[in-house]
């Protein structure tokens, strides 16, 4: 489960969230439904190639943090088929994927989603790619 801090940000190499963090650009609509998600029992999935989440940014919508969870990275699966997994869980109301997915599996993601009663949500990602 993701924990936050506000005031005071310790660096260490086991918790990831002291790292400093940066607002995500999200619209104010799925800021705002994030929050509505967020108070329901199941979690809200980010996959590892979207920024970490931010709980300033977060708080100022009312999204329960609680409910966070950042996956990590897979070495085996493509962030498709981990979104897919988690869709299928049954465990997330809703996932958070980046935009480096193609629009039309972001489609066939969000009709899946539509299935398992999970929202999905595709942010910029967080990773710099240079030509």
């Amino acid at each position: 489960m993701i924990q936050f801090q506000t005031q005071t940000r310790s660096v260490s190499k086991f918790n990831i969230l002291a790292q400093p963090t940066q607002p995500m650009n999200i619209d104010d609509s799925t800021l705002c439904r994030l929050a509505g998600l967020s108070n329901q029992k199941q979690w809200i999935l980010f996959t590892a190639e979207c920024p970490r989440p931010d709980f300033e940014q977060f708080a100022s919508y009312n999204v329960s943090c609680k409910k966070i969870i950042q996956m990590r990275p897979s070495q085996k699966q493509t962030q498709v088929e981990i979104v897919i997994k988690a869709i299928k869980s049954g465990n997330a109301s809703a996932v958070v994927a980046s935009t480096a997915i193609s629009h039309v599996d972001q489609c066939l993601l969000r009709d899946l989603g539509t299935q398992y009663q999970c929202e999905v949500f595709f942010v910029e990602s967080g990773m710099h790619q240079f030509h």
